[in-house]
């Protein structure tokens, strides 16, 4: 009696099931790196132990920092990140030491037009060069709209066709953004014309400025005329102490126009929540340890109230 063979998958087949494999292997991973926390805290629990209060590593603050650390425990992880990216005690301590410089932190709406704005200039930029090249080398762009219906069935019959297309245009997309980390890197390690900080033209144009700084302390807002309120509902402008409040540099500007470009990408559609941070900032700014104001020719030094 004559074996029956199986028949022979397809590519189709084999790609699914190894697409299958492979999530099964990642949904693995995320469950480990899950529970892996819970598996130090029942073998290991003398590293969650909190480290003694008068011990070097964490020295006892003074009377006067004495609100900035209540209600904080020693050797908890959530503070320490807390401490990454907002380290108030140590902020005022930079400007009680050195003073800083008044500026206005830019408003949201401000920054989202400047935003837009940017959007749409690149967006010039890209077809003037993609006809540029297009015209320079003669290329043939036509497309033929009475195969598009044969175009498509040949990437529903043949998935590596469609694989190729979409690694095409992964590589142009990835080259489009390190274009554009250079062209955001030029304008805003600089600022021009006897004004501090750099900006991209968007920015230019609503009067906003990208600062660096080691230290951001709110100043407590100011009484306003009645007239103001009714005119802003309410709302004050963000008045700030920095330290130093320089130019970015091409390094630090490099790392901003890189961290916004492809974290915030990659992170779509988490990347609105990288505004909830304090003062205005993203998360990119935290990062490159920057700041977006408005433009002050001549800002005042000067030292936070004691």
């Amino acid at each position: 009696m004559e074996e029956k063979k199986l028949p022979e998958k397809s590519e189709k087949e084999c790609y699914f099931e190894q697409l299958q494999k492979w999530v099964d292997m990642a949904n693995l991973s995320q469950k480990a790196a899950t529970n892996f926390p819970y598996f130090l805290l029942s073998n290991y629990p003398q590293l969650f132990q909190p480290s003694s209060p008068t011990s070097a590593r964490f020295p006892i603050p003074n009377v006067q920092n004495g609100a900035a650390f209540r209600g904080r425990v020693p050797g908890n992880n959530e503070n320490r990140m807390d401490d990454i990216f907002n380290n108030q005690a140590r902020m005022e301590s930079i400007i009680a030491r050195n003073g800083g410089y008044e500026f206005v932190i830019a408003p949201f709406w401000k920054r989202v037009l400047a935003e837009v704005i940017d959007v749409l200039i690149l967006m010039f930029l890209k077809l003037m060069v993609t006809f540029t090249i297009i015209d320079l080398f003669d290329l043939d762009l036509s497309i033929d709209f009475i195969n598009l219906d044969s175009l498509k069935k040949t990437f529903e019959d043949d998935y590596s066709e469609f694989l190729s297309f979409s690694s095409d245009l992964l590589i142009f997309e990835v080259i489009t953004k390190i274009a554009v980390c250079f062209y955001e890197t030029l304008w805003t390690m600089y600022g021009g014309n006897n004004t501090i900080g750099g900006a991209t033209p968007g920015k230019i144009i609503m009067g906003l400025r990208i600062v660096h700084v080691d230290a951001v302390v709110i100043l407590p807002p100011q009484p306003q005329p009645q007239i103001y309120n009714l005119n802003n509902n309410g709302r004050q402008p963000i008045r700030a102490l920095l330290y130093p409040a320089q130019n970015p540099g091409i390094r630090r500007a490099f790392i901003r126009a890189l961290a916004k470009n492809f974290v915030i990408t990659l992170m779509f559609p988490m990347c609105f929540f990288v505004l909830l941070f304090k003062n205005n900032r993203t998360a990119y700014d935290v990062l490159s340890k920057t700041v977006v104001v408005e433009e002050n020719h001549m800002p005042v030094l000067r030292r936070a109230a004691g």
